[in-house]
């Protein structure tokens, strides 16, 4: 028999979700890593600003990465498909500007925990991690719509960044005289040449570029120009 008067019952909190923040732009990296400081329940293991700061999850493992990606620019692709290959198990959520189909499928090609945007409140943020954290995927509304709007025409699944790339391939550019032009990287425009070639459902530039010739768009009804 128990001759305490009363049995003293511990309540334990929660643990905290351990979230490593990255993206390959220094700064978006640390404005992710403040957002998830200031949300209860959560706590920043690393910040990885680039691939030779991977190590840091296997020095301290986290439940889940938050990785900021921008289609337009191809920033941060390369860090989460590293991220991938060196954990492949780890849950992996992207951040991004907008919602847009390359996203989409980047995320099912992963096999991702999901996809954010940047007009998420604090507390969604929160509670769509938590979801994650718990074996739950999150996207945002509107995602199978969009995927299967772009059927219509795949040129409308690129970005005006892919366009000109597009443009610039179909002219019989090098991907140097491309990196030149546009001001951007030889990765960068290889990233958006491996995407285009996807969207596209083609393996070259050749076919690619007959891709662009007879289904270039107009500026018409609101719809954009590839010229």
């Amino acid at each position: 028999m128990n001759n305490r008067p009363h049995a003293e019952v511990e309540i334990l909190a929660a643990p905290a979700i351990r979230v490593a923040v990255g993206d390959e732009r220094q700064m978006i990296a640390e404005a992710l890593a403040a957002l998830v400081d200031t949300m209860p329940g959560f706590t920043v293991t690393a910040v990885l600003a680039g691939e030779a700061s991977l190590s840091a999850i296997a020095a301290e493992p986290p439940d889940l990465v938050l990785a900021g990606v921008d289609a337009g620019s191809g920033a941060g692709f390369g860090l989460v498909r590293s991220i991938r290959a060196v954990t492949p198990e780890l849950q992996i959520v992207i951040v991004a500007d907008a919602l847009r189909p390359e996203m989409v499928r980047f995320v099912f090609e992963q096999r991702l925990g999901g996809l954010l945007l940047t007009d998420m409140s604090a507390r969604d943020i929160a509670t769509s991690l938590d979801e994650v954290a718990h074996g739950r995927a999150v996207l945002p509304v509107g995602w199978q719509r969009m995927l299967a709007d772009e059927q219509d025409d795949p040129l409308e699944s690129l970005s005006e960044r892919q366009l000109e790339v597009l443009r610039l391939l179909a002219d019989g550019c090098s991907y140097e005289q491309i990196g030149t032009r546009l001001f951007i990287t030889l990765n960068t425009v290889k990233f958006h040449v491996r995407s285009i070639f996807e969207r596209l459902g083609v393996d070259n530039r050749m076919a690619a570029a007959r891709v662009f010739a007879e289904r270039s768009v107009t500026t018409q009804g609101g719809r954009r120009t590839a010229f």
